[in-house]
């Protein structure tokens, strides 16, 4: 045959210079969760923006419809307008405790799931301090 083999051919970055600056290769390691961190952040940012200016872009919508909706409630609060989720929030302001049981249910079952989880802990706490025995390097009359 033509006695051919296949090669590959790249280049080993040591350093990036870039505008006097320079950095190691790991720079331009970009994951695909940082481009979209960075991306969300992005799309917060004009959305805070159209928000304060009064722009209505795809960004703010949702929110100018949530404080819409507040200000809606919060008007149906402070007259005799009514419309059912008016009523939960009028229920809720009229008795906050009667909202607390309920609240207060899921949070007592985790607490019961949690109860044996103290026994071990101390455990582990007692185990933990025979061995912070030692000074550091440095003792009392050092």
């Amino acid at each position: 045959m033509l006695n051919i083999s296949p090669f590959s051919y790249g280049l080993n970055i040591q350093q990036v210079y870039d505008n006097g600056s320079v950095y190691s290769p790991e720079v331009l390691d970009i994951t695909e969760a940082s481009l979209h961190a960075k991306f969300l952040e992005g799309v917060r940012n004009i959305a805070s923006v159209c928000l304060q200016i009064g722009y209505p872009t795809l960004a703010s919508v949702p929110h100018s419809v949530i404080n819409g909706y507040k200000r809606v409630l919060a008007v149906a609060v402070e007259t005799d307008y009514s419309f059912p989720l008016a009523d939960k929030v009028k229920a809720f302001l009229a008795d906050p405790s009667a909202f607390a049981a309920v609240a207060a249910a899921p949070v007592a079952a985790a607490a019961a799931s949690t109860a044996a989880a103290p026994a071990a802990k101390e455990e582990k706490e007692e185990s933990e301090a025979e061995g912070s025995d030692d000074d550091m390097g440095f003792g009392l009359f050092d």
